[in-house]
């Protein structure tokens, strides 16, 4: 029996240096799964995973050298990435907020609002009150929040209207769920809120955030039957239509 002369091959680099790396054997470098796989950023050729922590586990979405999983969740470019590092750092020493982050929460940024409820408490308070308001989230043992938000956004839908949140719930996709309750120092003039947490040493940590009308919220389902969603992120917490209706009349 005559020798066989094995083929030179390179071990596919996707991931090379990463959680999972791919060493599949080929010619160029790159396996057939990974040669033409691109970033889910900014669409260039992908080279790794992304090993960003999601409720315990690594979010493993394809990117390129460069791009990185973003500071508000999504991924972004290095220059975007950047620029977020840099507002959390100046966020961190001074306390402020860019109109960038106020907006991810859908926060009004034409006025002057106080950077948290400690500055608050502690200035003028004229318009302000103290209401029970209502939001959704899922319902999982793992760690991380999921609430329900204004589709496409990360706006978390906060109100103090129970029976505007019990509609809102009703048009959701089926899932382990609940409904929670607390106190807000609440706006509703300008339409924001924040939350009021028991210990006072929590108050600089309570930052605004939007607050939904009932109209507000009338307007959207008046274009969109189904104009909220889960924040993304979670595997498995789908549930029966009947399971998830029990849940809501129970709450409701």
């Amino acid at each position: 029996m005559a020798d066989v002369k094995m083929p030179k091959s390179i071990a596919c680099k996707f991931d090379a240096g990463g959680w999972a790396p791919c060493k599949k054997p080929s010619d160029n470098g790159w396996c057939s799964k990974h040669e033409n796989m691109k970033c889910v950023s900014c669409g260039e050729h992908a080279a790794r995973s992304c090993d960003a922590q999601m409720g315990g586990l690594a979010c493993g979405a394809a990117l390129c050298g460069d791009c990185q999983h973003g500071m508000e969740g999504g991924h972004v470019t290095k220059q975007i990435y950047q620029k977020q590092v840099k507002e959390e750092n100046e966020f961190r020493k001074t306390g402020k907020e860019t109109k960038r982050m106020l907006a991810l929460r859908g926060v009004p940024t034409d006025v002057e609002l106080p950077r948290h409820l400690e500055e608050l408490l502690n200035g003028n308070q004229e318009g302000f009150e103290v209401k029970m308001c209502y939001w959704l989230q899922l319902d999982h043992g793992l760690m991380g929040t999921f609430p329900a938000i204004l589709k496409d956004t990360k706006i978390v839908i906060l109100t103090h209207d129970k029976e505007t949140i019990v509609r809102v719930w009703r048009s959701l996709k089926p899932c382990r769920s609940k409904m929670t309750t607390g106190p807000w120092m609440v706006s509703e003039q300008i339409g924001i809120a924040y939350n009021v947490p028991p210990q006072a040493s929590d108050h600089k940590h309570s930052l605004p955030h939007k607050l939904f009308r009932r109209d507000e919220i009338n307007t959207y389902f008046a274009v969109d039957p189904n104009p909220f969603e889960w924040a993304p992120g979670l595997i498995g917490a789908q549930i029966s239509e009947q399971w998830f209706n029990e849940l809501i009349l129970k709450a409701a």
